[in-house]
């Protein structure tokens, strides 16, 4: 018990001899993980948009005028063999007339006096086919089968989804990966001040015949401490401002804006470690130095 209360006064006195860096240090593991967290959930409610237009794409296959009802009933069954297809839905020339009335106000067959809409099979892609090179081989499949006129889909559309998709990946990549080597470096450059304030007591350690491990323990709290402060830190500000944000949202907006209790405890467990590798790295070259 005497040495695990040595160790909690070791610690807690390195951070006070190094209160300026620790401190300023705490403030950027806030402010980095605050950053990281914003990033984050703003991120994720542009998925979740990205998602929800991933889910209106469909394919559009007009079907000849010429086939029979058996022949249109075979090429349904055709079209949900085909890889990659959830669903279909069958759009018979009548119900065309009724969209395309809906649509833009006039009947098609009182002004041209005929119905030139076809019929068509609306054809819905698996999650894992929704995107440009999923949606384009089964239209590519599609196309092939007798009695097929042509098929549509918003390619444009698609590509532009599959972009914005990888574009947001690489800014989550390269943005939380810039502020996690910041903060690892601030928590790291803290410690080596503090162990130089503490040169004398690792010497006198040394020669008592104190083992590296029991040496590095208050320097590795102490980073644990500024990593943890951090973490509450900027949970608690995340948390202050979503919370005073949802007030002027709608209630079925609320559930998605807001994250789960697990975020906040990830983001406070995620800067502990943080705190802990960053002091690892460093007692392992300064204090290395110092017991040789």
């Amino acid at each position: 018990m005497s040495k695990t209360w040595f160790i909690i006064g070791e610690a807690f006195s390195a951070l006070r001899h190094a209160r300026l860096s620790a401190s300023f240090s705490i403030l950027m593991v806030a402010l980095s993980f605050t950053l990281l967290g914003t990033f984050y959930i703003t991120s994720m409610q542009a998925r979740r948009f990205l998602d929800y237009l991933k889910n209106k794409v469909e394919i559009e296959v007009f079907l000849s005028d010429s086939l029979s009802s058996q022949q249109i009933g075979q090429l349904k069954e055709d079209i949900l063999n085909t890889n990659g297809v959830s669903r279909v839905q069958f759009i018979s020339k009548e119900d065309a007339a009724d969209i395309f009335k809906k649509e833009f106000g006039q009947d098609i067959e009182s002004v041209l006096g005929f119905n030139p809409l076809p019929a068509s099979y609306r054809v819905f892609p698996d999650d894992n086919y929704k995107n440009t090179r999923g949606v384009s081989s089964i239209a590519a499949s599609i196309e092939k089968m007798p009695g097929i006129e042509s098929v549509k889909y918003r390619k444009f559309l698609l590509t532009l989804i599959d972009r914005r998709v990888r574009l947001l990946y690489e800014i989550m990549s390269g943005f939380g990966g810039a502020l996690v080597l910041l903060s690892i470096f601030l928590v790291y450059n803290s410690m080596r001040i503090a162990i130089s304030y503490k040169k004398q007591i690792i010497d006198t350690m040394k020669l008592v015949g104190a083992s590296r491990t029991f040496v590095r323990m208050p320097f590795l709290l102490g980073g644990m401490i500024q990593g943890f402060a951090g973490g509450i830190a900027s949970a608690a500000v995340i948390y202050g401002v979503l919370n005073a944000v949802v007030v002027y949202m709608r209630e079925d907006v609320v559930a998605k804006a807001l994250p789960p209790p697990m975020f906040y405890a990830a983001i406070v467990g995620i800067a502990t470690l943080l705190g802990l590798l960053s002091t690892l790295f460093a007692t392992r070259r300064y204090i290395k130095e110092g017991l040789s």
